[in-house]
Parts: structure tokens; sequence; C-alpha cells
């Protein structure tokens, strides 16, 4: 039996909350719902979860700060898809340095965040055939480098370090494939 991706959405508005939790039940995943971080941390705590839908805008700990908290602890890297109803570019930005791997502005279009999801999700798990993978899928070798996706990092051959976010790991996946390194 497959396992049906486990999606977080964590918004203070009950209605936009619940309504997301809905549809993506209704698309064929689990879907669970925070109404704050507080919430979040047990939720995450208790259950395995594939994404987490993020709203940038909640009392005490907002969406940004979560993110920076999420990307802080390797043990927690979820993808984070940030949902605000802030539409500035700087809002943007900033949200995807804080290590966002997607932002869609409110109010949106149920399909694309779903296609969103979607895209999120098959891009986190896309490993080029030509990799080796090491312990459990933490470690994949390629060419000179070493990929630790729960350390967040890339080792070259020397030992140096070079630290990666959520996308740049996905890159160099990618990348790998055809060329020697990232």
């Amino acid at each position: 039996m497959e396992r049906i991706d486990h999606i977080l959405v964590v918004d203070d508005d009950r209605d936009i909350r619940e309504l997301i939790v809905d549809y993506l039940e209704k698309s064929g995943y689990r879907a669970s719902g925070a109404a704050n971080g507080k919430a979040m941390w047990s939720v995450l705590k208790n259950h395995q979860i594939d994404l987490i839908v993020l709203d940038i805008m909640m009392p005490g700990e907002d969406g940004l700060t979560l993110c920076r908290q999420l990307r802080a602890n390797p043990q927690q890297d979820i993808p984070v898809l940030m949902l605000t109803a802030r539409t500035d570019d700087s809002d943007r930005i900033l949200g995807l340095e804080m290590g966002a791997d997607d932002y869609l502005i409110k109010p949106f279009v149920a399909r694309e965040l779903l296609a969103r999801i979607k895209a999120i999700l098959r891009r986190t798990r896309a490993l080029p055939p030509n990799l080796q993978i090491t312990e459990a899928g933490r470690l994949i070798a390629f060419g000179d480098w070493l990929l630790d996706t729960a350390a967040r990092h890339l080792l070259d051959d020397s030992g140096a370090i070079v630290a990666l976010s959520g996308r740049s790991i996905g890159c160099c996946g990618c990348f790998s494939t055809t060329h020697s390194g990232c």
C-alpha cells in the first residue's frame, strides 16, 4: 500500500486553514491544520509531515520565524510553501531566503496551490539515476562531491563544507546527472 503524503497547513485564519485542508484531502492528500507555531511544532513532533503550507502573518511567531527555525534544524528538512497576503517583492524574496521552497500570494486559485504542492514534492523526491545513495538516503555521492541531505551541505574531496538550502540540494541532484559536480 502506497503511503499518502501528509501536508500541514499552518494559518491563523481558521476559515482559510480548513478550506485548504478540505481541498487537499479531496485531492488525495492527508492534511492537518495548525493555528500557530506552537500547534505546528506539536503536529511535527507526532506526525511525519511531507510538506508545510505556512502563512507568514500570524500572531506570535510569524511564518518567517517558523521557517527559519525549521531550516536551522537538520531533522526538520521539510519543504515549505509560504502562503501570504503580502504582495511586496521584498517579502517574497525574504521568504525564499529564509528557506521557503515556494511562495504563493493570497488570494490564490486552489488548483495553483495544488500544482505548486505537487511540483515541490516532485522536486524534493527526484533523484538522478546515477547517484550513489548511502546511509538510508542521507548521503549522495557524485563526482568529487558528497551531498549530505540531513545536514544540508556538500563536502568536496578535501573535506570543505558548503552549506545549502533545500532548493540548492535539489539543484545539486539535478546538475549531478550532467556535470561532474554542482
